[in-house]
């Protein structure tokens, strides 16, 4: 079980709050909190059994962003002919306190695919090494 201290520092560091007013000890642990889940937590991400599809996670000011490392292939119909064409995938942000649409690429990455995620808000726990993401999908894969 977390202590308030914990909890409030989580709170400041998800929230991005401002540290001019806590005293210095505590925005020093702050900072290291944010040190480690910037060193665990943060980098290129992949499936073993699938490397070609690696995800980027980035952290700052208590937002995520994952970014697709891969490129997607678009199908374009033309006159005469068709192509596919590589295109980048664009990165998805999670904010707490806003409900957060990360469609159909936040399926692969919470491991539901052809369903569309929601993500509304997140937790830390440094001590179980956890990060747990509330939110919904869509019922129906597509």
């Amino acid at each position: 079980m977390e202590t308030l201290k914990q909890m409030s520092m989580s709170v400041v560091v998800k929230l991005g709050m401002s540290r001019a007013e806590l005293p210095l000890t505590l925005r020093n642990e702050i900072e290291i909190m944010e040190e480690r889940i910037k060193s665990e937590w943060t980098g290129i991400f992949m499936n073993s059994s699938n490397s070609a599809r690696a995800v980027k996670i980035d952290w700052a000011g208590g937002e995520w962003t994952f970014s697709p490392q891969w490129r997607w292939r678009v199908y374009r119909g033309r006159q005469g002919g068709s192509q596919f064409t590589p295109q980048t995938l664009a990165p998805r942000k999670i904010k707490p306190g806003s409900t957060n649409c990360v469609d159909y690429l936040g399926g692969l990455f919470f491991l539901l695919p052809g369903r569309i995620v929601w993500i509304d808000d997140y937790k830390i726990t440094l001590r179980e090494r956890k990060a747990i993401f509330y939110g919904t999908y869509s019922f129906l894969a597509t």
